[in-house]
């Protein structure tokens, strides 16, 4: 969910082709055909041909003037292409003719209020102003028009029950609510909501099985959402429908490209994020090409294979137009790629544009912004190399030369403390994981030895270790069926604080300790 914010924009067309009402409409219109036109419309938007999108919208506006879905639509690829590439002159195209869209929808309301499908176009253009405005930063009015969009929308399920497309409005605003980071939620107290994650869910199946014309966004939505929920699966069988129903939407490729590569299938991710790339160098106007280089560029970090992760990481950088929605960790890894690959001038690069980030709901973006600013400081020694690689070689669960390599690592720190942490706590991850419960008991003991004994590791940066080292031991004496063990384990958590990933791990070990507890 984090990385794809660009295919969560294509989730265009909330309220899509629904035939709207007659009422203050000429009766000479051929309402089948502006159905079937807005259709077509619709189809080539999701097949990523833009222009013929447009022209298909513009002609349906011709066709029924005082229709809102000819302009909706009209301003709704405006609004796509701002996803895209963060065009501000696409932002403010969209929102003047979005006014538009709202202007036609009052005259309607005005002749008849409960014009329920005229409220759906209404709730939908609020709705998607209220996305616009997110990505732009502009929080207070993305919370008011966003509300304002879900209130309409209610009002026109009230006034319609079967109006099933509503559901996905519902179920996209009550999915994110529940997602906001704590450093937001004041979002919550201005809108009179609350989240529901799996209320939204509920309502975007819904959509998804039962709409008409909101069926794909619905879909995709709800195939993003249950990735990020962990239920791959279900995830990944509505992707497919998807790639399946659209084959020239580069965007479905590399989001498959992504996930594939996610769940380690790295083979098949390199096949669909080339598959991608093929596919664009057929179109005069090419959508996600720089995303899928990005993806190769990280599956080829993955596989330790520098030289190309540097080539494919340049040629993301050199195609992006948004940079500043590029996530910390490319920056951090493009550079990395390109150190080992020895070009440290273009890593310094790579380091120096990465955002500064201090903010504990964002707590990967804001460790990798301080691993950069270490790497500009100093370059990667032997040992920080080996521990690249050994982490790499844990990603692919290739467990037994992970640890012979965070051993190298380990034997060549030449006394930094925080290289030899990271080495040991990999060591004893890698244990676990490879159920070597003994082994893992035996390097966390090396590495949380008593301050008394003078083998203590304070690691001078990366704090974080040590706690992390307290849950993964708490974790194998729980395997190791010594429960008693596993609570004193996650108890020594509590005496530290202010680390790195702090709030996500005092809830795991909330989890931990319920488990415990059933076992009891």
């Amino acid at each position: 969910m984090k990385f794809f914010c660009l295919l969560s924009l294509l989730v265009l067309c909330l309220n899509a082709a629904v035939p709207a009402g007659r009422h203050g409409r000429p009766e000479s219109t051929d309402w089948n055909r502006v159905h079937d036109l807005t259709m077509h419309g619709i189809n080539r938007l999701y097949s990523l041909e833009v222009d013929d999108a447009m022209r298909a919208f513009d002609s349906v506006s011709r066709m029924a003037p005082g229709d809102p879905r000819g302009p909706f639509f009209q301003s709704m690829v405006h609004f796509y292409l701002y996803g895209l590439n963060r065009d501000e002159k696409e932002l403010t195209t969209f929102l003047e003719e979005s006014e538009r869209v709202i202007e036609i929808c009052q005259r309607l309301l005005d002749q008849n209020e409960q014009d329920a499908t005229t409220k759906f176009y209404l709730g939908g253009i609020y709705g998607y102003r209220g996305l616009a405005y997110h990505g732009s930063g502009s929080y207070l009015k993305a919370a008011r028009d966003g509300r304002k969009g879900y209130l309409l929308l209610e009002e026109a399920v009230k006034w319609n029950p079967e109006l099933y497309d509503a559901h996905m409005g519902f179920g996209l605003f009550r999915y994110l609510l529940a997602k906001l980071p704590k450093s937001m939620r004041w979002i919550l107290s201005v809108l009179g909501f609350s989240g529901d994650l799996e209320g939204g869910l509920n309502s975007l199946r819904l959509a998804a099985e039962k709409g008409v014309y909101t069926r794909t966004e619905a879909k995709l939505s709800l195939a993003q959402f249950l990735f990020s929920e962990g239920r791959q699966d279900t995830a990944l069988r509505y992707l497919n429908e998807l790639r399946k129903e659209y084959p020239e939407n580069t965007l479905f490729v590399v989001l498959y490209a992504f996930w594939q590569h996610r769940l380690h299938n790295l083979d098949e991710a390199m096949t669909a994020a080339r598959a991608a790339i093929e596919l664009n160098s057929r179109k005069k106007i090419r959508h996600g090409e720089e995303l899928a280089y990005s993806t190769l560029g990280s599956i080829y970090f993955t596989l330790n294979d520098f030289s190309n992760a540097s080539t494919y990481y340049r040629l993301y950088m050199k195609l992006t137009h948004t940079h500043e929605r590029t996530p910390n960790l490319t920056y951090l890894r493009a550079g990395v790629a390109c150190e080992i690959a020895g070009d440290r001038a273009t890593a310094l690069e790579f380091y120096r544009r990465m955002k500064e980030v201090n903010d504990r709901d964002r707590a990967w973006e804001t460790y990798n912004y301080r691993r950069a600013q270490e790497r500009i400081r100093s370059p990667l020694t032997e040992a920080d190399i080996l521990i690249v690689k050994a982490e790499n070689e844990f990603t692919q669960k290739k467990y037994v030369r992970a640890i012979e390599l965070y051993s190298e690592g380990f034997q060549k720190a030449n006394g930094n403390v925080d290289i030899l942490a990271r080495a040991l706590y990999g060591i004893q991850q890698a244990q676990f994981e490879a159920e070597m419960f003994a082994d893992a008991v035996e390097t966390a003991n090396r590495l949380l030895a008593p301050i008394s004994s003078g083998l203590a590791l304070k690691p001078v940066d990366e704090t974080w270790i040590i706690p992390h080292a307290w849950f993964k031991l708490g974790q194998t004496y729980a395997k190791l069926g010594k429960a008693a063990d596993a609570r004193h384990a996650f108890d020594r958590m509590g005496e530290y604080d202010d680390y790195d990933f702090q709030e996500r791990l005092e809830d795991r070990v909330k989890e931990e300790m319920k488990k415990l507890e059933q076992v009891n």
